[in-house]
């Protein structure tokens, strides 16, 4: 190899190591990115820069769906991703209460729920827990002092495991952590779920700021 052509070479490595070394650190440089959950509501490093208020990143686009933020005790409606409505509410108190070896906790779930039914002037069957907590005595199952119209409200949406959307007769109670699982709505926006809701309908609630966990509990 003469001198010209060894010169050529050398000049050839030099220049192949100049552009590799950028590569190397950029692949050494470039941030992990870590699944991103809806219940996280865009708190990790791959969301979306758009986020939608009360819309998490897994609920549907399409049809009705309605959603809860307990950190902020907000409801919302929407319908093929756009608002319809939203509303303050109460939800669980997340308070326990214990009676011998009976212990209840008042949190509302969280989690991806559904519609599993619709109840038009719903009738409260106070369960033991209710009469404990007032200091009274626990009357038989078939009693007729479990039996309270009115106090839910105009509709109820049921979503299991004694846990309703409804209304309430304690106007003051909305906006606070105050109910026993279930979500108390003003009578306007309980209007509106009942007329764009059907059994079936996705149910949202999440924390759009991390606090308590909870579990789900016969309520109101």
């Amino acid at each position: 190899m003469n001198i010209k052509t060894g010169f050529l070479a050398r000049a050839l490595l030099v220049a192949s190591l100049i552009v590799a070394v950028p590569e190397i650190h950029a692949q050494q440089t470039q941030p992990q990115q870590t699944p991103c959950h809806w219940w996280q509501f865009g708190h990790c490093n791959n969301a979306p820069q758009q986020q939608t208020e009360g819309l998490p990143d897994d609920a549907p686009r399409t049809g009705a769906v309605v959603t809860v933020d307990l950190s902020t005790n907000t409801v919302y409606l929407f319908r093929d991703g756009q608002l319809v409505q939203k509303s303050i509410a109460a939800t669980g108190s997340g308070k326990t209460l214990d009676n011998g070896d009976d212990e209840w906790q008042f949190d509302t779930p969280r989690g991806h729920l559904k519609v599993k039914g619709k109840i038009k002037d719903p009738v409260w069957r106070k369960p033991d827990w209710a009469f404990i907590e007032a200091g009274e005595r626990v009357p038989p199952p078939d009693s007729p002092k479990r039996l309270v119209k009115g106090h839910l409200g105009k509709y109820a949406l049921a979503l299991g495991d004694g846990i309703m959307i409804h209304g309430t007769d304690d106007a003051d109670s909305l906006g606070k952590y105050v109910s026993h699982g279930c979500i108390r709505v003003p009578d306007g926006m309980l209007e509106t779920l009942w007329k764009n809701t059907k059994v079936g309908t996705d149910v949202y609630v999440f924390e759009s700021k991390a606090t308590q966990t909870a579990i789900s509990n016969n309520s109101h």
